[in-house]
């Protein structure tokens, strides 16, 4: 019983930490493969950003160089000239596509403008308070994002000093649309947002999220909001926004409302020339669903695991049990099988006695069979021996013969008719070398084994070995055989 307590809490620990550990990896995977995709979307729109602002940020630098704007500068009564100064501008600000474009002295008064027939026109108003304007008349290029306040529209600005014989006699300000690139935004799946120095969310996937801020303002930023009137009158609050947890430097899990629905991983990026930061929030759910699905495929795994183990442990009892039942009835049948085996011995013995004696009197008939056998065929040998005596002197007397009649005609120097008797003298030795070798064959005495043997070929040595007594009694052979050859299983000299 204390086996299975201590099994089951093993089994509960190893498997709290495999959970554990696979959800910190999961996360930490999941976390590293939702922050480069944030990066490469956040990317997307750093490049759109700085392309935009690229687009119009040499336009007052150029705009300076125009004598008209000079000229105007230098004689800031002339009205015809200033209204024909604010038609260039308005097409200008047409062609370029910025949202406002105009002229100021030095004193901030705005002398033309490209809106100078809208209801409410910069011509008459002062901008001097715009940062973008004290930088301008410094003599360095002006940059400011600030809500309108003639038209209360968001915008960021760009602004050049004009400058004739080192002197500085005004300012050419560039006005850019944000709504516009804000509204190219709003059709992305993430957030996005972009915040001023100070915190202030100006341009924004999310309309509620507008002018509003990342912390609570301190009383220094307040200030300076207030006196750029960068917001106009727009009361900044802080957003609903918590930081859950910090990855890495930067990275941050935040969380906008309650549940997991609410929580968003943030990237961010610093626009120095802006002195803007661009932030996205890319959903923190797909981390969750990855670490749920691996929790779940280690605790599927794990399950299968111990059902697995537990069939095996279970499986390995009833072999168990099985075995030991073999064993008992193993013991059982080796006793009755001892017994047996006994009386099998003795009666084996028995019958392998009486085997032995069988196989000694087959042998003895086989010893005296083959003896019988060689003893026909020795007398068969002894009656044929005459006719091939008879056989063998006829071509003995041919030999003399021709051998006889060969010296003479070597002696005449009849070369090819002694070659002739030579030819005649090699096919009798051969013939007598046929007729021996038969008896020969026929009087060995038989191996005993059975192989497969051709039935006419067994016929055809026996009348060659009869031919002589076929001879000489004149006998008439008639032989019938099938057109198929026929093989026996028989010893050869014996068929």
């Amino acid at each position: 019983m204390n086996n299975k307590i201590t099994l089951t809490l093993i089994t509960l620990l190893v498997l709290s930490v495999a959970l554990w550990q696979t959800a910190r990896l999961s996360r930490e995977s999941a976390l590293t493969g939702l922050e480069q995709e944030g990066r490469y979307q956040l990317s997307l729109y750093i490049s759109h950003l700085q392309g935009r602002l690229e687009k119009f940020e040499s336009l007052p630098e150029l705009l300076a160089t125009n004598k008209r704007l000079v000229y105007q500068l230098q004689h800031p009564q002339d009205r015809e000239g200033a209204e024909a100064l604010s038609r260039d501008l308005e097409k200008i600000n047409r062609i370029s596509g910025a949202a406002d474009t105009y002229l100021m002295d030095v004193s901030g008064l705005t002398i033309a403008a490209s809106n100078w027939q809208s209801e409410r026109p910069f011509v008459g108003r002062n901008f001097s308070y715009r940062p973008y304007f004290r930088e301008a008349m410094e003599g360095r290029l002006g940059r400011y994002f600030a809500l309108g306040s003639t038209s209360h529209r968001r915008g960021y600005y760009f602004a050049y000093p004009i400058h004739h014989q080192q002197q500085i006699l005004g300012v050419v300000v560039v006005k850019l649309d944000i709504a516009q690139i804000e509204q190219e935004w709003s059709l992305s799946d993430d957030r996005f947002f972009v915040t001023d120095p100070d915190g202030v969310i100006f341009i924004t996937t999310e309309t509620d999220w507008r002018f509003k801020s990342m912390q609570p303002l301190s009383p220094q930023a307040k200030l300076s909001i207030r006196e750029g009137r960068r917001y106009a009158d727009t009361e900044i609050k802080p957003l609903a926004l918590s930081v859950v947890d910090t990855i890495g430097r930067s990275n941050q899990i935040v969380s906008l409302g309650a549940g997991e629905r609410g929580r968003y991983l943030m990237l961010e990026h610093e626009m120095s020339e802006a002195g803007w930061k661009i932030h996205i929030l890319t959903s923190y759910a797909p981390v969750t669903s990855q670490v749920k699905r691996s929790l779940l495929l280690v605790l599927g795994t794990f399950t299968l695991l111990t059902l697995l183990a537990l069939h095996l442990y279970q499986r390995r009892r009833r072999l168990l049990e099985r075995t030991e039942f073999a064993r008992r009835a193993k013991r059982d049948l080796e006793l009755r099988v001892r017994e047996r085996t006994r009386e099998l011995t003795e009666s084996n013995a028995r019958l392998t006695s009486e085997i032995e004696e069988h196989q000694q009197t087959e042998k003895v008939l086989q010893q005296t069979q083959d003896e019988l056998i060689q003893a026909a065929k020795m007398a068969v040998v002894g009656q044929m021996a005459t006719g091939i005596s008879h056989e063998l002197n006829q071509p003995l007397a041919a030999i003399r013969s021709y051998a006889d009649n060969s010296r003479a005609l070597l002696q005449r120097e009849r070369k090819e008719e002694a070659c002739w008797n030579l030819q005649q003298i090699s096919q009798l030795t051969e013939r007598m070398a046929t007729i021996s070798s038969q008896l020969k064959l026929f009087a060995r005495k038989t191996s005993g084994r059975l192989v497969s043997v051709s039935l006419p070929a067994a016929i055809d040595y026996s009348l060659k070995i009869l031919a002589p007594r076929i001879k000489e009694t004149a006998a008439d052979v008639r032989l019938e055989l099938p057109l198929e050859e026929v093989f026996l299983q028989a010893d050869m000299v014996q068929l």
